[in-house]
Protein backbone atom coordinates (compact mmCIF):
# COMPACT_ATOMS: atom_id res chain seq x y z
CA UNK A 1 0.00 0.00 0.00
CA UNK A 2 1.19 3.31 -1.40
CA UNK A 3 1.26 5.70 1.53
CA UNK A 4 0.73 9.61 0.02
CA UNK A 5 3.46 11.91 0.70
CA UNK A 6 2.39 14.82 3.20
CA UNK A 7 2.44 18.34 1.60
CA UNK A 8 3.06 21.86 3.18
CA UNK A 9 2.13 24.69 0.90
CA UNK A 10 3.47 28.15 1.25
CA UNK A 11 2.11 31.16 -0.69
CA UNK A 12 -0.79 28.49 -1.60
CA UNK A 13 -2.75 31.05 -3.30
CA UNK A 14 -6.46 29.85 -4.02
CA UNK A 15 -5.08 26.57 -4.10
CA UNK A 16 -4.01 25.65 -7.78
CA UNK A 17 -0.56 23.72 -6.20
CA UNK A 18 -2.69 22.36 -4.16
CA UNK A 19 -4.76 20.73 -6.16
CA UNK A 20 -2.11 20.29 -8.45
CA UNK A 21 -0.93 17.65 -5.50
CA UNK A 22 -3.85 15.79 -5.08
CA UNK A 23 -3.39 14.89 -8.92
CA UNK A 24 -0.05 13.35 -7.96
CA UNK A 25 -1.90 11.39 -5.02
CA UNK A 26 -0.54 13.60 -2.34
CA UNK A 27 -2.28 15.23 0.50
CA UNK A 28 -1.74 18.65 2.20
CA UNK A 29 -1.82 18.97 5.70
CA UNK A 30 -1.22 22.63 6.06
CA UNK A 31 -1.28 26.15 4.12
CA UNK A 32 0.34 29.44 4.59
CA UNK A 33 -1.37 32.27 2.43
CA UNK A 34 -1.13 36.24 3.28
CA UNK A 35 -3.80 37.19 0.62
CA UNK A 36 -7.67 37.45 2.05
CA UNK A 37 -9.23 36.46 -0.51
CA UNK A 38 -6.99 33.46 -2.40
CA UNK A 39 -7.16 32.05 1.81
CA UNK A 40 -10.91 32.52 1.78
CA UNK A 41 -11.13 30.40 -1.07
CA UNK A 42 -9.07 27.63 0.82
CA UNK A 43 -11.44 27.54 3.70
CA UNK A 44 -14.28 27.69 1.13
CA UNK A 45 -13.26 24.72 -0.61
CA UNK A 46 -13.08 22.56 2.62
CA UNK A 47 -16.62 23.88 3.76
CA UNK A 48 -17.84 22.44 0.14
CA UNK A 49 -15.62 19.17 0.71
CA UNK A 50 -13.54 19.86 -2.22
CA UNK A 51 -10.55 20.01 -0.30
CA UNK A 52 -9.88 18.21 3.01
CA UNK A 53 -9.34 19.60 5.83
CA UNK A 54 -6.03 21.28 7.27
CA UNK A 55 -5.19 24.40 9.17
CA UNK A 56 -4.09 27.68 7.31
CA UNK A 57 -2.44 30.05 8.42
CA UNK A 58 -1.42 34.11 7.35
CA UNK A 59 1.89 34.59 7.02
CA UNK A 60 5.14 32.79 6.15
CA UNK A 61 7.48 35.69 8.53
CA UNK A 62 5.72 34.28 11.67
CA UNK A 63 5.18 30.59 10.56
CA UNK A 64 6.29 27.74 12.94
CA UNK A 65 7.59 24.77 11.26
CA UNK A 66 9.60 23.34 13.84
CA UNK A 67 6.00 21.46 15.38
CA UNK A 68 6.05 19.50 11.78
CA UNK A 69 8.98 17.97 11.69
CA UNK A 70 8.78 14.30 11.00
CA UNK A 71 5.15 14.92 9.97
CA UNK A 72 5.68 16.57 6.05
CA UNK A 73 7.49 15.08 3.12
CA UNK A 74 6.88 17.71 0.73
CA UNK A 75 7.15 21.33 0.99
CA UNK A 76 5.74 23.00 -1.56
CA UNK A 77 5.13 26.85 -3.37
CA UNK A 78 5.68 29.75 -5.29
CA UNK A 79 7.06 32.34 -3.78
CA UNK A 80 6.46 35.90 -4.90
CA UNK A 81 7.67 36.59 -8.55
CA UNK A 82 7.13 40.42 -8.49
CA UNK A 83 10.88 41.19 -8.28
CA UNK A 84 11.95 38.41 -10.49
CA UNK A 85 9.56 38.36 -13.57
CA UNK A 86 10.16 40.51 -16.93
CA UNK A 87 6.77 42.51 -15.38
CA UNK A 88 9.00 43.66 -12.42
CA UNK A 89 11.88 45.62 -11.37
CA UNK A 90 14.40 43.12 -11.76
CA UNK A 91 15.74 43.10 -8.07
CA UNK A 92 15.83 39.59 -7.71
CA UNK A 93 16.02 37.23 -4.81
CA UNK A 94 18.94 39.19 -2.93
CA UNK A 95 17.61 42.66 -3.57
CA UNK A 96 13.97 42.30 -3.90
CA UNK A 97 11.73 42.58 -0.82
CA UNK A 98 8.58 40.09 -2.37
CA UNK A 99 10.77 37.61 -3.73
CA UNK A 100 13.31 38.25 -0.95
CA UNK A 101 11.07 35.95 1.24
CA UNK A 102 12.51 32.78 -0.34
CA UNK A 103 14.20 33.23 2.93
CA UNK A 104 11.45 32.55 4.67
CA UNK A 105 11.09 29.95 2.65
CA UNK A 106 14.24 28.25 3.01
CA UNK A 107 14.31 28.85 7.27
CA UNK A 108 10.80 26.58 6.96
CA UNK A 109 12.68 24.09 4.87
CA UNK A 110 15.45 24.18 7.64
CA UNK A 111 12.81 23.25 10.31
CA UNK A 112 10.55 20.84 9.02
CA UNK A 113 13.26 18.83 6.81
CA UNK A 114 11.17 17.50 4.35
CA UNK A 115 12.38 14.92 1.90
CA UNK A 116 10.86 16.96 -1.41
CA UNK A 117 10.99 20.61 -1.67
CA UNK A 118 9.10 21.95 -5.01
CA UNK A 119 9.19 25.23 -6.01
CA UNK A 120 7.63 27.57 -9.07
CA UNK A 121 8.18 30.77 -10.59
CA UNK A 122 8.98 33.24 -13.29
CA UNK A 123 11.33 31.73 -15.63
CA UNK A 124 13.46 34.65 -15.08
CA UNK A 125 14.37 33.25 -12.02
CA UNK A 126 17.37 31.95 -14.24
CA UNK A 127 18.86 35.35 -14.30
CA UNK A 128 17.60 36.80 -11.02
CA UNK A 129 18.32 34.68 -8.05
CA UNK A 130 18.39 30.63 -9.13
CA UNK A 131 21.69 30.67 -7.83
CA UNK A 132 20.88 31.89 -4.47
CA UNK A 133 17.88 29.45 -4.35
CA UNK A 134 19.92 26.19 -5.50
CA UNK A 135 22.77 27.27 -3.04
CA UNK A 136 20.53 26.86 -0.36
CA UNK A 137 19.16 23.96 -1.05
CA UNK A 138 22.59 22.23 -1.45
CA UNK A 139 23.96 23.56 2.12
CA UNK A 140 20.69 21.64 3.40
CA UNK A 141 21.60 18.65 1.61
CA UNK A 142 19.11 18.59 -1.24
CA UNK A 143 19.41 17.18 -4.95
CA UNK A 144 17.93 19.19 -7.40
CA UNK A 145 15.93 19.08 -10.48
CA UNK A 146 14.79 21.68 -12.85
CA UNK A 147 13.34 23.24 -15.86
CA UNK A 148 10.74 25.51 -17.75
CA UNK A 149 7.17 24.04 -18.50
CA UNK A 150 4.10 25.80 -19.61
CA UNK A 151 0.21 25.17 -19.38
CA UNK A 152 0.37 24.25 -23.22
CA UNK A 153 2.67 21.73 -22.48
CA UNK A 154 -0.61 20.28 -20.36
CA UNK A 155 -3.02 20.82 -23.24
CA UNK A 156 -3.93 24.46 -22.27
CA UNK A 157 -4.62 27.29 -25.21
CA UNK A 158 -2.54 29.77 -23.14
CA UNK A 159 1.10 29.43 -22.68
CA UNK A 160 2.12 30.38 -19.06
CA UNK A 161 5.69 29.29 -18.57
CA UNK A 162 7.01 28.76 -15.34
CA UNK A 163 10.29 27.41 -13.74
CA UNK A 164 10.04 24.43 -12.01
CA UNK A 165 12.05 22.71 -9.42
CA UNK A 166 12.19 19.79 -7.26
CA UNK A 167 14.65 19.17 -4.46
CA UNK A 168 15.09 15.80 -2.98
CA UNK A 169 16.51 15.45 0.45
CA UNK A 170 20.18 12.94 1.00
CA UNK A 171 19.50 12.64 4.78
CA UNK A 172 16.45 12.18 4.84
CA UNK A 173 15.09 9.15 6.54
CA UNK A 174 11.95 7.36 5.77
CA UNK A 175 8.98 9.05 6.50
CA UNK A 176 6.61 9.06 9.66
CA UNK A 177 3.31 7.80 9.25
CA UNK A 178 0.69 10.56 8.26
CA UNK A 179 -0.51 12.22 10.70
CA UNK A 180 -2.20 15.43 10.81
CA UNK A 181 -1.77 17.68 13.85
CA UNK A 182 -5.74 18.08 15.85
CA UNK A 183 -7.55 20.96 15.93
CA UNK A 184 -6.54 21.80 19.11
CA UNK A 185 -2.82 21.44 18.64
CA UNK A 186 -3.31 24.63 16.26
CA UNK A 187 -2.63 27.74 17.70
CA UNK A 188 -4.61 30.79 16.60
CA UNK A 189 -4.84 30.06 12.76
CA UNK A 190 -4.86 33.29 11.57
CA UNK A 191 -1.78 34.61 13.96
CA UNK A 192 -0.40 38.47 13.65
CA UNK A 193 2.62 39.94 14.67
CA UNK A 194 6.28 40.05 13.11
CA UNK A 195 7.59 39.62 16.64
CA UNK A 196 5.61 36.57 16.96
CA UNK A 197 3.80 36.89 19.95
CA UNK A 198 0.53 35.88 17.75
CA UNK A 199 2.71 33.39 15.79
CA UNK A 200 0.17 30.63 14.58
CA UNK A 201 1.36 27.08 15.29
CA UNK A 202 2.51 25.06 18.42
CA UNK A 203 5.49 26.48 20.57
CA UNK A 204 8.74 24.78 20.21
CA UNK A 205 11.39 25.96 22.10
CA UNK A 206 14.69 24.89 20.34
CA UNK A 207 14.24 24.42 16.51
CA UNK A 208 15.76 22.09 15.10
CA UNK A 209 18.54 22.35 12.53
CA UNK A 210 18.73 19.20 9.30
CA UNK A 211 21.42 18.57 6.93
CA UNK A 212 25.15 19.36 7.17
CA UNK A 213 26.82 22.39 8.09
CA UNK A 214 28.88 21.44 4.84
CA UNK A 215 27.20 21.90 1.04
CA UNK A 216 26.28 18.47 -0.08
CA UNK A 217 23.55 19.07 -2.78
CA UNK A 218 23.84 18.74 -6.39
CA UNK A 219 21.62 20.29 -8.98
CA UNK A 220 20.71 19.88 -12.48
CA UNK A 221 18.63 21.56 -15.05
CA UNK A 222 17.33 22.20 -18.81
CA UNK A 223 14.43 23.21 -20.33
CA UNK A 224 12.13 20.05 -19.03
CA UNK A 225 11.69 17.82 -21.98
CA UNK A 226 7.95 15.81 -21.17
CA UNK A 227 7.86 12.48 -21.99
CA UNK A 228 4.98 11.38 -24.42
CA UNK A 229 3.27 9.57 -21.78
CA UNK A 230 2.72 12.32 -19.14
CA UNK A 231 0.67 14.64 -21.94
CA UNK A 232 -2.29 15.00 -21.10
CA UNK A 233 -5.46 15.83 -23.73
CA UNK A 234 -6.55 19.09 -25.13
CA UNK A 235 -8.63 21.77 -22.94
CA UNK A 236 -11.83 23.03 -23.55
CA UNK A 237 -11.87 26.84 -24.06
CA UNK A 238 -14.36 28.56 -21.31
CA UNK A 239 -14.87 32.23 -21.04
CA UNK A 240 -15.08 33.05 -17.36
CA UNK A 241 -18.15 35.85 -16.78
CA UNK A 242 -16.46 39.50 -16.49
CA UNK A 243 -18.39 41.00 -14.04
CA UNK A 244 -19.32 41.17 -9.90
CA UNK A 245 -21.26 37.87 -9.05
CA UNK A 246 -24.67 39.04 -7.40
CA UNK A 247 -24.06 35.95 -5.00
CA UNK A 248 -21.67 37.07 -2.77
CA UNK A 249 -18.86 35.51 -4.03
CA UNK A 250 -15.52 37.44 -5.27
CA UNK A 251 -16.20 39.82 -8.27
CA UNK A 252 -13.82 39.31 -12.15
CA UNK A 253 -10.72 41.17 -10.08
CA UNK A 254 -10.25 39.43 -7.34
CA UNK A 255 -10.77 36.14 -9.21
CA UNK A 256 -8.41 36.91 -11.78
CA UNK A 257 -5.78 38.67 -9.57
CA UNK A 258 -6.04 35.25 -8.04
CA UNK A 259 -5.84 32.93 -10.93
CA UNK A 260 -2.79 35.12 -12.19
CA UNK A 261 -0.51 35.23 -9.38
CA UNK A 262 -1.81 30.96 -9.16
CA UNK A 263 -0.43 27.67 -10.29
CA UNK A 264 -2.54 25.76 -12.77
CA UNK A 265 -3.13 22.43 -11.35
CA UNK A 266 -2.54 20.13 -14.04
CA UNK A 267 0.89 21.90 -15.13
CA UNK A 268 1.90 21.38 -11.32
CA UNK A 269 1.21 17.78 -11.23
CA UNK A 270 3.81 17.29 -14.78
CA UNK A 271 5.96 19.16 -13.54
CA UNK A 272 6.40 16.92 -10.32
CA UNK A 273 6.24 13.98 -12.16
CA UNK A 274 8.52 14.70 -15.06
CA UNK A 275 11.40 16.29 -12.47
CA UNK A 276 10.83 12.76 -10.06
CA UNK A 277 11.75 10.65 -13.64
CA UNK A 278 14.90 13.02 -13.85
CA UNK A 279 15.70 12.68 -10.60
CA UNK A 280 15.27 8.80 -10.73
Amino acid sequence: MNVPLRELHLFAGAGGGILGGILCGHVCVGAVELEEYPRSVLLQRQRDGILPWFPVWNDVCTFDGTPWRGHVDVIAGGFPCQDISAAGKGAGVAGGGRSGLWREFARIIREVGPRYVFVENSPMLTLRGLDIVLGDLAELGFHAAWGVLGAHHAGAIHQRDRIWLLGRNAYHPESAPIRIPPRREIARPWGIGSDGSHCTGIHVEEPQMVGSEEPYGESRGTAIHVPESFLGTPWEICQPPMVGMADGMADYVGRVKAIGNGQVPAVACLAWRTLMHRLG
